[in-house]
Formats: C-alpha cells, sequence, structure tokens
C-alpha cells in the first residue's frame, strides 16, 4: 500500500470513528415518562399501553346527544387543530372527544413504542370503551362512534373502522394519508449514531421557529401568524419529541389499502383543492375500495381546512353527518 493511499484510508476510519461517536458528545432531551400538564381546562389524561395519552371530552349540555365524535390529529398535531370545529360540533349536540397521538401534543413521549396504525387504533379504541364504560349519560353506551382523522390520523381512524367496523358509525379522512412507508430512512435510523444525528438535528434544528414555521405556512397555504405557530411548536418542543419521532419512523405502518373494501359504514372525504402535503388524487385511491365514498372539496384550502377554512369544513363536515349518516 502506497503512503498517500495508507494516509487515505487512516483519515477514513478517524473520520468514521468521529462521526460515530461525536453525536454523543451533545445532550439531548428525554422524557421522564411522568404525566404531563395539559394545557386546557378539559384536557384529561389516561395511561394506556405504559404511556400518558392527553384527550379531552366535551359534552354537550343536554343528555339526549346526536352522536359521538372522535378527533385525530396529523403529522405534528394535537387536540388544537379540531378547536373550532369541536366548538360547533358541542352546540349541534355532539359529544366530542379530541385525542393527542403518542409522541405529540400533550401526549407520553416513550422512546420505544409501536407506532403502527394497528396498534393506534388498539390503544385509541381502549381509551373509547373507558369513556363509554364510565360516562352517566346513557346514550354514550348505546351509539357508534364517528371517526374523523387529519392527515396522518385518517390512516388512524381508518385502522379503528377496519378493527370495529360494528361500532363505527361512520368514517370521516380530511386529507388522509392513508399510505406512509418507512422506506430507507428506517434502516439507516437502525443505526444508533445515525439515529442520534437525526434526533440531535430535529432537536436543534427542524423543531424551531423559522423550520417549522416554513412547514405549517405549506401545510396552511398562507403564512402562518405567530400564535398559530406557537400553538404547534409548543408541544413539538417538549422532551424526548424528537426520540420519540425517530422511533415513529422505525416503527411506523399503515394497514393495506385493500383492507378499507371491507368498510360498509358511510365515509366521506374532505379535502382542500390547493392541498400540496396530500394532493386531492390521493382520494382516488381511497374512492376505488369505499364506493360509498362521499368527496368534499373545499376551494382555496391547502391541508389543514379545519383550521383555515373553519366555516367550509364544518358546513361539509355537519352536511355528512346531517344527510349521509342516520
Amino acid at each position: 500500500m502506497t503512503r498517500p493511499l495508507g494516509l487515505l484510508v487512516v483519515l477514513i476510519i478517524l473520520f468514521s470513528l468521529t462521526s460515530c461517536l461525536l453525536p454523543y458528545a451533545f445532550t439531548l432531551s428525554k422524557s421522564d415518562g411522568v404525566r404531563p400538564e395539559g394545557p386546557y381546562e378539559d384536557s384529561s389524561f389516561e395511561n394506556i399501553d405504559e404511556v400518558w395519552i392527553h384527550y379531552r371530552l366535551v359534552l354537550p349540555q343536554t343528555s339526549d346527544i346526536k352522536g359521538k365524535l372522535l378527533m385525530v390529529h396529523g403529522l405534528g398535531g394535537s387536540t388544537y387543530t379540531f378547536n373550532p370545529a369541536m366548538e360547533a360540533l358541542v352546540d349541534a349536540g355532539f359529544a366530542v372527544v379530541a385525542v393527542d397521538l403518542p409522541g405529540f401534543g400533550y401526549s407520553g413521549r416513550p422512546e420505544k413504542f409501536d407506532h403502527s396504525q394497528e396498534h393506534r387504533a388498539q390503544i385509541l379504541w381502549t381509551l373509547l370503551d373507558m369513556i363509554d364504560r364510565e360516562s352517566d349519560m346513557p346514550m354514550m353506551k348505546k351509539l357508534g362512534w364517528h371517526l374523523v382523522g387529519h392527515s396522518m390520523g385518517g390512516g388512524t381512524v381508518a385502522a379503528m373502522a377496519v378493527a370495529r367496523p360494528a361500532e363505527t358509525a361512520s368514517l370521516v379522512l380530511v386529507s388522509g394519508a392513508l399510505e406512509i412507508s418507512r422506506g430507507i430512512s428506517s434502516l439507516v435510523l437502525a443505526f444508533p449514531p445515525f439515529a442520534r444525528w437525526t434526533r440531535l438535528y430535529l432537536e436543534r434544528s427542524l423543531l424551531t421557529d423559522k423550520k417549522a414555521g416554513g412547514l405549517l405556512s405549506e401545510a396552511y397555504g398562507r403564512e402562518a401568524d405567530e400564535h398559530e405557530l406557537s400553538v404547534y411548536l409548543e408541544p413539538l418542543q417538549l422532551p424526548g419529541t424528537a426520540r420519540t419521532l425517530t422511533s415513529m419512523v422505525r416503527t411506523t405502518r399503515s394497514i393495506p389499502l385493500d383492507t378499507l373494501k371491507s368498510l360498509h359504514m358511510p365515509v366521506a372525504a374532505i379535502w382542500g383543492d390547493s392541498d400540496t402535503v396530500v394532493p386531492i388524487e390521493k382520494s382516488r385511491a381511497i374512492g376505488i375500495r369505499i364506493p360509498q365514498l362521499r368527496l368534499y372539496i373545499i376551494e382555496g384550502a391547502a391541508h389543514i381546512p379545519m383550521e383555515t377554512h373553519v366555516e367550509q369544513f364544518n358546513a361539509a363536515l355537519f352536511e355528512f353527518l346531517e344527510d349521509y349518516v342516520r
């Protein structure tokens, strides 16, 4: 071996060792596993499968409720996403549960956790069973659940409907991301130093005002204001978020789209025609498998129509609930 080639090999070895060891020189936040604090007056927590689940149960003033709705946010979201819709639904006589998925909002940040849609579905059905069991309202025990999911949360509620069709009154997919692939990133993150570098990047670069603001603005289809950005960033900056996000990439798994063919309950899809995150064309793959799908298109809306186009979104949701769900 020539001297230049030998020197190159030594440099490569040193670089590799440094790359593997250097990320451990930086601190990384870690969740302590205790119950987080809820930001809302109606915040509640339940420990399910060793993770604290933050949820909000809001009941109408009357005991003769029209129906029960579960609302599940998308990637990076929280129960805040559905605030305007929740208020309108409760005023109309519906009981509403909004929930933070594990690793998001104010739910726990487990570092090792199965983030597959089937497992999420199991956890959320356990939560709903508990709510029904503890309710003193007779109608809560008799009615099925209307499942509403945004983006990644659409995949969660779809898995819930497939798991328990008899208990699902209807399914509503809002810009539904039903196909999430782990791809090569899950293999890369299986190597601890790469996973560590990724977590450091997430915590110190991506989960910051500038980067998060750009992503949120794309999802809104307009510039996000300071309040909107702070509401999204506050829970994302809780200790342990970066760790659980990399765990999610490694374990996320969607249900096969063809399993949707088994669904016979009323199904709606609400989509913004300007959505660049999950383009409206994705709804066609769903409609092929669910002939009864009712598609509502909100003109000018991007990926989060329930926040940016509140009146149009609520009108579409209520039309579906009133005209297609009996």
